[in-house]
């Protein structure tokens, strides 16, 4: 018989486990603990690139991106999308600000 393992939801102020995703927009991996300590990181979790309200919202973010950084504030935008299908995407709509992960 498996163990059950109750899950309790994050409280504000709690700390966030380490995400390691599949990058988007660059080479390699991109781990939550790479903004730990550093800066406040606002990430944006999206259905996927069959969403036209994700895509929307995606675009939205990349663009709020620059003055998110003047602030202070990391960005990073992860897509329930398989990680080939999202570069495709985003080779042919590019996001220069976007820094993007794949969850698929």
């Amino acid at each position: 018989m498996a163990a059950r393992i109750d899950l309790i939801p994050l409280q504000p102020g709690d700390r966030a486990p380490n995400l390691v995703l599949d990058a988007i927009t660059q080479e390699g991996k991109i781990a939550l603990d790479d903004f730990r300590g550093q800066k406040p990181v606002l990430v944006g979790l999206f259905r996927g690139l069959h969403c036209a309200f994700c895509r929307r919202h995606i675009a939205a973010q990349a663009r709020l991106d620059p003055e998110l950084r003047e602030k202070g504030v990391g960005s990073l935008t992860v897509v329930n999308t398989p990680i080939e299908r999202a570069r495709l995407y985003f080779r042919y709509h590019p996001m220069p600000n976007l820094l993007a992960a794949s969850d698929p």
